[in-house]
């Protein structure tokens, strides 16, 4: 008996950035090191040799980051710019004093801290290192509220306005880098959302839609045919002998036939949106034609014609030539028809097909 195990993957600390997020770590890096070109030519105007030599080391720690996240080395990067802050953070901190608001920036810290949690540790809940971070963060904030509440600051600065500005401007950078990070996380989180939605509701080999969801756009048709009644047509469609092919060539040149004829679904799909196809079951598959402006007939052509470029394939498969043929059962909405009953309709038509020899289409 074949059993699943689930190994647990070992952290790796090299793990990378998606393309839209490498995108944004640049933005927020170029931010970073122009902010600290500003506080350097700010620390040696006023003389704060402590900072403006740190300011060098800070830029120069920006600059190396842009080859770090060009070599797309997340663990690193974020490691890096994290160590930066902190420290950033403690110095000026203890040069200027609380009033000056450089403490405000373990809150876009710690949101950065999770931001990694997520993007590199790739773990599905929060880790203990992470949770001893922001537990230190805190504790790092507090000490320097009481150290600079018992402590006179490092240096003063002659103008008195100047702690009001930078406490402002400061509150505004850490308010800018906290948007900025659950700006990315948000719209990951939706591209994620929105990827495992279209994979719940697609057939996997297919890609066509699954019966599940066809079923739910068959009931928001009903409702919506009630409000405002439009042409509307379901096709059921077989494979012929499918199980002869499977026991022929084997399941995986039934998989490919399967995809070859779901590909003809897909593309007649991206030139008519009103067209839309699902994988029904097995070798079935369900066609829902909504809102044609063409008349039954010439819908029942269109369909001959799919019927045909089925018929006139030659499926590729290795070395075999596989040429298969469909079946085609259509139902049109007439008044007081439900879409169960166009269903069954169609379902009843293909059957009838079937029983007539096969690869026709029958209405």
């Amino acid at each position: 008996m074949n059993t699943f195990s689930y190994n647990k993957q070992p952290y790796n600390r090299q793990q990378t950035f998606n393309p839209y997020v490498t995108k944004r770590m640049y933005m927020i890096n170029t931010a970073l090191l122009l902010c600290h070109i500003i506080f350097c030519f700010f620390f040696k105007i006023y003389s704060i040799n402590l900072l403006f030599y740190f300011s060098w080391f800070s830029i120069a720690t920006y600059i190396i980051t842009y080859f770090i996240l060009h070599k797309n080395k997340a663990y690193l990067f974020i490691s890096t710019i994290f160590l930066e802050i902190f420290t950033f953070v403690l110095l000026a901190t203890l040069s200027f004093g609380w009033d000056y608001g450089f403490q405000l920036y373990c809150f876009s810290f710690m949101v950065a801290v999770f931001f990694c949690d997520y993007y590199v540790n790739k773990y599905h809940k929060i880790k203990k290192s992470t949770i001893c971070i922001l537990i230190l963060n805190i504790l790092t904030y507090f000490a320097l509220r009481i150290w600079t509440y018992t402590h006179a600051p490092l240096y003063s600065l002659p103008d008195k306005n100047m702690a009001l500005i930078f406490h402002f401007s400061n509150a505004a950078i850490t308010f800018v880098f906290v948007i900025s990070y659950l700006a990315i996380y948000s719209k990951t989180v939706f591209h994620l959302e929105k990827a495992l939605i279209d994979t719940a509701n697609r057939d996997p080999l297919t890609s066509l839609r699954n019966r599940r969801r066809m079923q739910e756009l068959l009931h928001s048709a009903n409702e919506e045919f009630s409000r405002n009644p439009y042409n509307m047509c379901i096709a059921m469609i077989d494979i012929d002998h499918f199980k002869q092919i499977n026991d022929t060539y084997g399941h995986d040149v039934g998989d490919e036939v399967l995809i070859s004829i779901a590909n003809i679904f897909l593309e007649k799909h991206a030139q008519n949106n009103s067209f839309h196809a699902c994988r029904w079951g097995g070798e079935e598959f369900l066609i829902f034609y909504r809102k044609y402006k063409e008349t039954d007939s010439e819908i029942f052509k269109e369909f001959e014609s799919i019927r045909q470029e089925i018929d006139d394939a030659i499926i590729l498969c290795g070395d075999n030539k596989i040429h298969c043929t469909v079946t085609i059962g259509l139902s049109f909405h007439t008044n007081h028809c439900s879409i169960a009953d166009m269903v069954k309709q169609a379902d009843e038509n293909l059957y009838k097909g079937k029983e007539k020899g096969r690869n026709r289409v029958i209405s």
